[in-house]
Order: structure tokens, then C-alpha cells, then sequence
């Protein structure tokens, strides 16, 4: 699990973010909650997340796919936005959950927002979760051991950083960003690549910078 601490002087505010890859065994699921439907499955799935949320108001439980999560600072800066827009009464969701997806999406729709990011029964089935858990105090690892047990659920080795051009192409693509907007990026780097396969971190570098500028426009709009 990655936890991490933030102390923002300038917002005097002060949040702990975990981040924890997760998968669900569904058949032993179903048997120890006495379920024969899969779609029953995550209802009840998402019950037990509502009764943590409920149970820890000041915090933000949130499982994400992860198919367009480009790193953990992705998650990181989202998390950064979401939060300032409540501390300034700026959001646009009375719900900070889902005002964090909006972030993640950078889309002010909520609907393709939560299509992206998150959770339904095909993501359950394979295993592509994550559980993100925002705090202002240092409970983070509590709440997920204790989420974890009440769900049957394991923590997996986290993967989110895991660098691929299939991954770059897919979340560059869900983004609509464009090769000439990643070479200008590049170039305010100093580099000029003719061929934008031959360096990968940098492209993800410059990918990362898009996305986070999308992020600060969509607090500004």
C-alpha cells in the first residue's frame, strides 16, 4: 500500500492519501455472504464500502478502475484538486467522491466520469480495482486492513506506476491528447524526439503534465 502525507501551507490543509491495489476472490464472496448473483455480489460489495464511508465521514473511500490511471501523483493531484475546490467552496459535485473522479477525468460530466473510473461488475471480475482512501488524519492503513477483512478482499502488489506505450496510447487517447500537443511539452523540456517511441518516461513525463494542467482548468472553468 502507498500512503502518503500532504501539508498544503497556503490551503492550511493537511490530508493523508493511500492508494491500495486490490482483488477480490468473487466466488468466496458469494459463498460467505450466502449470494448466488454476481450482480447482487457488488451491491453488497458497495454496501460495505457505504457502511466504512458512513463510518468514517471525515474521510473519502473510493475504488477506481484502473484503466486510465496513469501513476500514483495522477491519483496524487487529483486528490490535490478535489480537495482545494471544497476547502474554497469551488466544487462542482456536493459529493466529494465524486467531485475526485471529475478530477480524475478531468470532465465536468459525471456520468463519463464514472464510466471511466468507476467500479461495475466487469472491473469486479477482473480485478482491476483500486482503493483509494483520502483522510485528514493518519487512519489510512486501519481503514483498509479493516475494509479489506470485512470484504474478504487481498491486497495485491501495486502495478499503477507500471510503465507501457499500450497504457500510454490508451490513456492518451482517452484524454484526446495529440502527438503535437506531447512534442511541445517535450520541447519546453529541452528535448526533440522525431520518434516518440524512444523514450517512454519522457513521454510519460509529458502525458502526466497534460493531464495535470487539464486538472487546474477544470478548477478555473
Amino acid at each position: 500500500m502507498i500512503i502518503k502525507d500532504f501539508n498544503i501551507n497556503e490551503l492550511n490543509l493537511k490530508y493523508f492519501v493511500g492508494i491500495n491495489q486490490i482483488k477480490m476472490n468473487l466466488r468466496r464472496f458469494m459463498e460467505s455472504h450466502r449470494i448466488t448473483n454476481k450482480k447482487e455480489a457488488l451491491n453488497q460489495f458497495l454496501s460495505i464500502l457505504d457502511e466504512f464511508q458512513n463510518e468514517n465521514e471525515n474521510s473519502v473511500i473510493q475504488l477506481i478502475n484502473d484503466k486510465y490511471i496513469l501513476n500514483q501523483d495522477h491519483i496524487f493531484i487529483a486528490c490535490y484538486h478535489f480537495l482545494k475546490a471544497f476547502h474554497l467552496n469551488h466544487n462542482i459535485s456536493n459529493k466529494k467522491n465524486i467531485e475526485f473522479l471529475l478530477y480524475l477525468a478531468t470532465n465536468r460530466q459525471i456520468n463519463k466520469s464514472l464510466e471511466a473510473f468507476g467500479i461495475d461488475l466487469s472491473q469486479l471480475e477482473l480485478n482491476n480495482l483500486i482503493l483509494c482512501i483520502i483522510s485528514p488524519f493518519n487512519n489510512i492503513k486501519h481503514i483498509s486492513d479493516n475494509l479489506l477483512i470485512a470484504s474478504n478482499i487481498e491486497e495485491t502488489k501495486c502495478t499503477i506506476n507500471t510503465q507501457s506505450f499500450t497504457k500510454y496510447n490508451i490513456i492518451k487517447e482517452f484524454y484526446n491528447i495529440n502527438d503535437n500537443q506531447i512534442k511541445s511539452v517535450l520541447r519546453s523540456y529541452g528535448k526533440v524526439m522525431e520518434n516518440l517511441e524512444s523514450n517512454l518516461p519522457s513521454l510519460f513525463s509529458a502525458l502526466f503534465d497534460l493531464i495535470c494542467e487539464r486538472m487546474a482548468l477544470l478548477f478555473l472553468r
